[in-house]
């Protein structure tokens, strides 16, 4: 069977263009291999069925780093507080084998999840590498998503404009949870260890007297993808999981494809939007743009 998983996370409002968004996050733009974010926007304006969209730039969630094998269960405690508030994590290797996942993936409301009712989808997927030590000991990776909302949803972009609604959640799937502190390997519910059981949350101490967070951590770096999906991002009214950092509305009216989904309101406002997975290529992000700062720039 496979364990849904969600996550919240913060937004903030001041607006940057396409071309900001670019320059954080390099030339692989919008699932486009283009120069810059422009003329990616720019090819998408020239699609034959258009529809309008509110970019929002959210990060959405963080890894935490584990131990050293045979003991790659044990979370640093460092890392204690990037478990969510569900107490899920994903580990270093499986968010950077599972997060282009992202891309493609719906916009919902609430995790209410029918195609029917999406209100846009995810554009794009990004990792940053952040440094929780000072000498570079300890780091995880913080995952930022573009999100397009679609115009005709008037007052979901109204909520979103005003801070109403400033929060999102992602969705995920995964075959396989793992017991942060004793190591089990969990398929189905009904087999968790007590210490799923009864004590997430929890910080219990190691042979050594370390103490360590229980958490369910989500796939493994041994598993295809790392045996996680992400499937969507939802506005929710839920507060953000610890460590998120709040970002921007990335462009107020992008203009990008429209799917079979799309339809318009009666003022002649293109209304809902979802995706099809062949809309936009899975990203091929290099190494480089996993060392990143907090604001997206390259570390050499």
């Amino acid at each position: 069977m496979s364990f849904k998983k969600f996550a919240n996370a913060t937004l903030q409002e001041p607006t940057i263009n396409a071309d900001d968004w670019a320059k954080l996050h390099g030339k692989h733009v919008f699932g486009q291999k283009s120069a810059s974010g422009s003329s990616a926007a720019a090819r998408f304006k020239q699609a034959a069925d258009t529809s309008k969209y509110l970019l929002s730039h959210c990060t959405i969630m963080a890894s935490v780093m584990v131990e050293a094998d045979p003991y790659d269960y044990l979370i640093k405690p460092e890392c204690s507080h990037l478990v969510n508030n569900n107490d899920d994590a994903w580990t270093n290797e499986v968010l950077k084998l599972s997060h282009s996942s992202f891309v493609g993936a719906f916009n919902f409301v609430e995790h209410f999840q029918n195609s029917k009712y999406a209100k846009g989808h995810i554009l794009d997927a990004i990792l940053r590498k952040i440094n929780l030590s000072g000498d570079g000991g300890v780091w995880v990776y913080f995952c930022d998503i573009l999100v397009a909302t679609d115009l005709g949803h008037e007052k979901l972009i109204n909520d979103i404009r005003s801070e109403k609604v400033k929060y999102l959640s992602m969705g995920c799937v995964t075959d396989l949870v793992i017991c942060s502190y004793c190591g089990a390997r969990v398929t189905d519910q009904n087999t968790y260890c007590n210490h799923l059981s009864y004590q997430k949350g929890m910080f219990l101490a190691d042979d050594d007297g370390i103490p360590r967070r229980i958490a369910e951590l989500c796939g493994h770096k041994s598993m295809p993808q790392g045996g996680v999906k992400f499937v969507e991002a939802s506005w929710v009214a839920t507060p953000a999981f610890p460590g998120a950092a709040k970002r921007n509305t990335v462009a107020e009216e992008w203009i990008g494809p429209r799917t079979k989904y799309t339809k318009s309101s009666t003022a002649g406002k293109i209304a809902k939007i979802a995706s099809e997975y062949d809309e936009f290529e899975t990203l091929d992000l290099g190494d480089t743009l996993m060392d990143a700062d907090l604001r997206g720039r390259l570390i050499r």
